[in-house]
C-alpha cells in the first residue's frame, strides 16, 4: 500500500479500502461503536476517491485541451 510517508493513496487502495468497511458494515454482529467507527472511515475514503477522480479527470481535460490545441 502506498500512502506512507505524505505519499496519497491510489484510486484502487481507496476503493479496496473502502470495500472492506462496507463489509464490516453490513456486519449485523457490529457493535454500534464499530459501525459509527466505520461509517466515519467510509466518508473519509469516498471523499478521497473523489478527489482522485476529479484530479484525474482535470489531468484528461488539460491533456485533451493540450492535444487540440498541437493538432
Amino acid at each position: 500500500m502506498t500512502g506512507g510517508a505524505g505519499e496519497p493513496e491510489s484510486l484502487d487502495e481507496l476503493l479496496a479500502r473502502l470495500e472492506a468497511v462496507l463489509h464490516r458494515l453490513a456486519d449485523p454482529g457490529a457493535s454500534l461503536e464499530r459501525a459509527v467507527t466505520d461509517y466515519e472511515e467510509a466518508g473519509r475514503l469516498l471523499a478521497a476517491a473523489q478527489q482522485r477522480l476529479e484530479t484525474a479527470a482535470a489531468r484528461v481535460a488539460q491533456t485533451m485541451a493540450d492535444v487540440a490545441e498541437t493538432g
